[in-house]
């Protein structure tokens, strides 16, 4: 889940992390940047008993005590401000936490950002006058801005997602009547006309008797929306024979297959079966 920064309040639909590392890198203030690498991975054996607590706790005193032995009076103060509002925050988001969260926020107010993600990472603070974004640029690139297909017959699921976090989902279902594509924002599901069990089987031979002719009309609105995001390839899930059967019309470059069906699963299961080991 991305919150989005208050350089200038724009959701994370209209602002990129490639911009938000140019801005951080173009980012300096003389008072002091706080910067927080937390990892919160409870599938971690001593994260069950709030390790990521005492990590906190023991972060800002460090920087506390290098602030009190060489910093001035109002950096003294700029950063126990930051600090005290950056573990109430963090606090008040544990509820949602998944793997890691990044806050950082400068003195002057000028930058506040924070990210909690579903990828790793190593636990770190900082006090200086610019933001500390090397592991953000590292996850960058390890997990780039991608689209996840999954595909169930009729029902075609595109997630857009970064950093292994999924930003939006988009869902495109064939419907009988109009024997067209129909897409939905989100993962709300068209509503079948399927009065018995005839119907539905009639509905479920006619899509497998058309699916190549179905696929190929559905993969350049595919290709469009991938485009569109600036997504850099896609990974496709699905039945083996539907993936293949829709990959061969498919433009965009195909970061991978997962020939699982996983349409139905709960998102942090869906980009464990994707990125695999790389997100654990």
């Amino acid at each position: 889940m991305y919150i989005p920064n208050l350089f200038d309040g724009k959701e994370r639909c209209e602002i990129t992390l490639r911009n938000d590392l140019n801005k951080y890198n173009n980012t300096h203030d003389e008072t002091g940047i706080l910067t927080i690498y937390l990892n919160t991975d409870l599938g971690e054996g001593n994260q069950q008993s709030g390790e990521w607590k005492i990590r906190l706790k023991n972060g800002l005193k460090k920087l506390k005590e290098y602030t009190e032995s060489s910093g001035s009076k109002d950096e003294q103060k700029a950063y126990k401000k930051l600090a005290d509002e950056a573990n109430q925050r963090i606090y008040d988001l544990q509820t949602d936490m998944q793997k890691a969260l990044i806050f950082i926020a400068s003195a002057d107010g000028e930058l506040r950002a924070e990210y909690i993600l579903q990828v790793p990472v190593e636990t770190e603070f900082h006090w200086e006058k610019k933001p500390i974004v090397t592991q953000l640029q590292d996850m960058e690139s390890k997990f780039p801005p991608a689209g996840i297909i999954m595909v169930q017959q009729r029902d075609v699921i595109l997630m857009d997602t970064a950093l292994g976090e999924i930003n939006e989902e988009k869902r495109f279902s064939w419907e009988f009547e109009s024997e067209d594509w129909k897409q939905y924002k989100g993962n709300a599901s068209s509503d079948r006309t399927s009065s018995g069990t005839t119907q539905v089987d009639e509905v479920q031979q006619r899509f497998d008797e058309n699916r190549l002719r179905w696929y190929k009309s559905l993969a350049p609105m595919l290709d469009k929306e991938i485009k569109k995001r600036g997504l850099q390839g896609a990974y496709l899930v699905g039945n083996k024979e539907a993936v293949r059967d829709l990959e061969k019309h498919l433009g965009t470059k195909i970061l991978d297959v997962i020939p699982k069906n996983l349409i139905s699963k709960p998102s942090h299961e869906i980009l464990n079966h994707v990125y695999g080991e790389s997100v654990r």
